[in-house]
């Protein structure tokens, strides 16, 4: 138990990290996000119709179910 604990707190100590983001990455972020919320969007306008009728019941009442009857006959 003793071992298990020292490592994890060897794990989570703070250390140098000497890393380098070049603009190029800075730009690969944006576009990243860019692209993900214009995706989201497409999907939205895509599928957002078919979600909101699947949550969306129609509440007919008798009447108008009867008149639709008596219509139906009729033609």
């Amino acid at each position: 138990m003793t071992v298990a604990v020292l490592a994890g707190i060897a794990v989570l100590m703070p250390t140098s990290a000497y890393a380098y983001l070049d603009p190029g990455s800075g730009a690969f972020a944006v576009q990243a996000l860019l692209a993900g919320i214009a995706g989201g969007l497409i999907a939205i306008r895509a599928y957002g119709k078919r979600v909101m009728d699947f949550f969306r019941r129609s509440k007919s009442s008798p009447d108008v179910a009867t008149s639709r009857s008596i219509l139906d006959r009729d033609a």
